[in-house]
């Protein structure tokens, strides 16, 4: 993926889950998918990094998520 910067409204990618106060979803914005080749289901490492930004890394099947 590129290094290009793209901003969301929190209530655009996060989402609610119900009886789940404590927890969100996180949609991918579609756009975003399309350039790091992601599909349903693929393996995935979410990370926060620094200015409130999201890392968002495609990981093989034997890589390690930590989650």
């Amino acid at each position: 993926m590129s290094n290009e910067k793209h901003i969301y409204k929190a209530e655009d990618i996060f989402e609610n889950i119900p009886d789940d106060p404590e927890n969100v979803n996180l949609k991918i914005p579609d756009e975003i998918a399309e350039q790091a080749g992601l599909e349903p289901g693929d393996k995935l490492k979410i990370s926060w990094g620094d200015q409130g930004t999201i890392i968002i890394e495609k990981v093989g099947d034997n890589e390690e998520t930590n989650g």
